[in-house]
């Protein structure tokens, strides 16, 4: 199917899964910057609980593409320019950020996991790594040497 064809009559729900998947780690993400003292955000926030759980967003968006067809094949060639087209497809694309932020919530995870064992708050890094990902574990690390934590 034409990616102008999903676009065009797909947009609204195209917008509306797009909003969904970029909300749907909020409630988690509040709960460990704003409450991170709360015993049900600490039974909640555990990495190994809450990746696979979103996981199954992820895997019921790649079943329904699958299902209607609406994803190419990617190994029908395998080359830079194909990988680039098929990340420019909008369904594909959203799969690739509803996996980007199942991983941004499993770094956070961890880091709330750590902050947590280490006896203070990381409300800093954990708002950059639900922006920026990866990138917060930098000063994460830093304030734990600081602190001359373990880093284990």
């Amino acid at each position: 199917m034409p990616i102008w064809l999903i676009e065009f009559f797909g947009a609204r729900d195209l917008d509306f899964a797009f909003y969904l998947i970029l909300l749907m780690t909020l409630p988690v993400w509040v709960g460990m910057i704003a409450f991170p003292e709360s015993r049900r955000v600490r039974q909640l926030a555990q990495p190994w609980l809450l990746t696979p759980a979103y996981s199954l967003v992820l895997f019921v968006l790649l079943y329904k593409s699958y299902e209607s067809s609406l994803l190419p094949d990617p190994l029908l060639r395998v080359s830079y320019d194909d990988a680039r087209q098929l990340a420019r497809h909008p369904v594909a694309f959203l799969a690739l950020f509803c996996n980007l932020q199942i991983l941004n919530l499993f770094v956070g995870t961890m880091i709330y996991q750590k902050a947590t064992r280490c006896g203070f708050r990381a409300p800093v890094e954990l708002a950059l790594c639900w922006l920026f990902g990866a990138v917060a574990l930098a000063p994460f690390l830093l304030r734990l040497l600081l602190r001359r934590d373990r880093l284990t």
